[in-house]
């Protein structure tokens, strides 16, 4: 049954799938086309605060994400990343809460994930890459939280006009441990001042199919070179206000 699974996420992957990643290039939570250049590598850090329930203060969260990409080729790349988080008491387990009434637990290291993206096609109109990542729990997430293996599977299909100006899709599907997920994304960004390797904007449409929507707005900022780039941005759902602020600082070498 779980090798059934495994293969319907597989097939999915090929025809609707994106994953909303943390090695993303360009955006802040959707997957990019572009990758690291043949034999370079992209250092990435993150921090997302998380609000699940604006009236449940102890279900928010944050994590901190430290991260490196590695070009294999001029269309490959590999990434790795680690998860480093703080719960609130009600994403405990029953058996767990006792022990951490109120705030929960220190923060600890909750998972630790590999990911590889290719880019299928170049130089054409709509250009298409794949992407597809797993992540392991480590065992005081699965102790404390039930923590569970996730594989997450992705379709990039990205369109250029202009010079650093582009439309992005995502589609994704994945298995968050025997539950099978899918979601999408559509990203827009575009440069800011008449410099296109200058201060950049866009804004990421975040949704499943049972219709839950969220809105991401982002600034993208180069510090002194095209090499490092800092990105912040709030999400929002228009029904219940923010439900995330992310830090992102890029540095590719």
């Amino acid at each position: 049954m779980r090798f059934a699974k495994w293969l319907i996420l597989l097939i999915l992957s090929a025809s609707l799938s994106s994953l909303f990643a943390h090695h993303a290039m360009e955006f802040i939570q959707m997957e990019s086309y572009n990758t690291a250049p043949q034999g370079g590598f992209v250092f990435h850090l993150h921090y997302d605060y998380l609000i699940d329930d604006p009236d449940q203060p102890n279900l928010d969260h944050w994590e901190f994400t430290p991260g490196l990409s590695y070009g294999v080729s001029d269309r490959l790349m590999l990434d790795a990343h680690g998860h480093f988080a703080k719960f609130g008491a009600g994403h405990l387990l029953p058996e767990q809460t006792a022990a951490f009434p109120t705030l929960g637990p220190s923060p600890f290291m909750e998972a630790l994930a590999l990911a590889v993206q290719y880019r299928v096609t170049k130089h054409s109109p709509l250009e298409v890459g794949l992407a597809l990542t797993f992540e392991q729990p480590l065992p005081r997430s699965v102790d404390l939280i039930g923590g569970q293996q996730v594989l997450e599977s992705s379709l990039i299909i990205n369109h250029s006009f202009g010079e650093h100006r582009n439309i992005l899709l995502n589609l994704n599907a994945g298995l968050d441990g025997d539950e099978v997920t899918t979601d999408w994304g559509l990203g827009l960004r575009t440069p800011l001042t008449p410099d296109a390797h200058g201060i950049s904007a866009g804004v990421e449409i975040l949704g499943n199919y049972a219709g839950d929507i969220t809105f991401l707005p982002g600034i993208y900022f180069p510090l002194g070179m095209q090499d490092i780039v800092f990105k912040t941005g709030l999400e929002f759902n228009p029904g219940s206000g923010v439900i995330r602020s992310n830090l992102t600082l890029l540095y590719q070498f």
